[in-house]
């Protein structure tokens, strides 16, 4: 009977491990996973924000195109939704303010960075570096 005993709590403990095992795998692939969208979604925002800001920021686009500035502005909907979704409440109101300062942007005649865009843009990207885990490198 003790021999049984042992036998059965040996099992128990091997099955608790490999179902502990495969629980740690499925959590480390889900945590790559999350990553890799949140930096998709991140890559997404930036690039389509800052054409945006590019386009609104240049005197000579008082005229842009319908179908570049309609991609562009697509494009970051769909990057922001992903980031509404994916990324921290700190995060989603960055990307929001700076959303919102770059689509209220005029032409600039003497050709300078709007400041409050430029500090909400490197703000944003502290902010994702921290929940993507690539450390805050200057």
């Amino acid at each position: 009977m003790s021999n049984f005993l042992a036998g059965a709590i040996g099992a128990l403990l091997g099955l608790a491990g490999v179902a502990l095992g495969g629980w740690l795998q499925r959590r480390g692939e889900h945590q790559r996973w999350l990553r890799d969208q949140k930096l998709q979604a991140a890559i997404g925002f930036i690039g389509a924000t800052g054409a945006i800001y590019d386009r609104r920021r240049r005197v000579e686009a008082a005229l842009p195109t319908a179908t570049s500035q309609g991609t562009d502005w697509a494009r970051a909907q769909d990057a922001r939704s992903a980031l509404y979704l994916l990324c921290d409440e700190a995060t989603i109101e960055v990307a929001e303010a700076l959303i919102k300062r770059v689509r209220s942007l005029q032409p600039a005649t003497d050709g300078s960075p709007d400041e409050e865009a430029i500090s909400l843009l490197r703000e944003l990207v502290r902010r994702l570096r921290t929940e993507l885990g690539a450390g805050l490198g200057k």
